[in-house]
């Protein structure tokens, strides 16, 4: 005697378990994301984020800071609501917190690319499956001699395409505001 669910049962019930375990199991895990060498140092950057993916678009803040070999970030919406919360360590990026309007940003290909535009050296920690290649006035990084990111610095904000997924991304350094500015004390 087996029971038969209607379709759309057991399609409410896959999309909810879906839901529930993070839905980033459907996209493929980032290449060149991971690691050869990940180094402990004290890092700091503040960015505004826009993010175009499908339909959705995202604006957030976010806060980068590395104490030794974790590195953090926090995305704050504009009003100052916490988006989401992540950490990454060289190896595997943990997501610790996100609103459910973020369940489907692909975390993944978005840390790879923010660390590939904005963390210093990253491409040079990566295996020889990544290289960078120059064309034009865009850095474009390739994984196993295919085009993921094409990297555009602008003397305000860095444009990002990812050829992967597709999203594009446009950052724009924020000064720090919570450090003591020394410039203010000298002139």
């Amino acid at each position: 005697m087996t029971a038969r669910m209607p379709l759309k049962l057991i399609s409410l019930a896959l999309a909810s378990l879906l839901l529930s375990s993070g839905c980033q199991s459907l996209i493929p895990q980032a290449q060149g994301l991971v690691t050869l060498t990940w180094p402990a140092q004290s890092y700091q950057r503040q960015d505004q984020i826009e993010v175009q993916w499908k339909e959705h678009s995202f604006s957030f803040l976010l806060y980068q800071e590395q104490q030794g070999s974790n590195l953090d970030m926090v995305a704050l919406s504009l009003t100052g609501q916490q988006l989401f919360k992540l950490s990454f360590n060289g190896h595997k990026l943990q997501v610790e917190q996100r609103i459910d309007a973020m369940k489907l940003l692909p975390f993944d290909y978005v840390v790879r690319d923010i660390l590939y535009a904005t963390y210093p050296d990253f491409a040079k920690m990566q295996s020889a499956q990544v290289s960078l290649q120059q064309q034009n006035d865009m850095q474009v990084v390739l994984i196993q001699n295919q085009p993921v990111l094409k990297i555009k610095t602008l003397d305000d904000s860095i444009e990002l395409n990812n050829v992967q997924v597709p999203y594009q991304m446009v950052i724009s350094p924020v000064s720090n505001t919570l450090e003591n500015d020394e410039g203010m004390h000298g002139s």
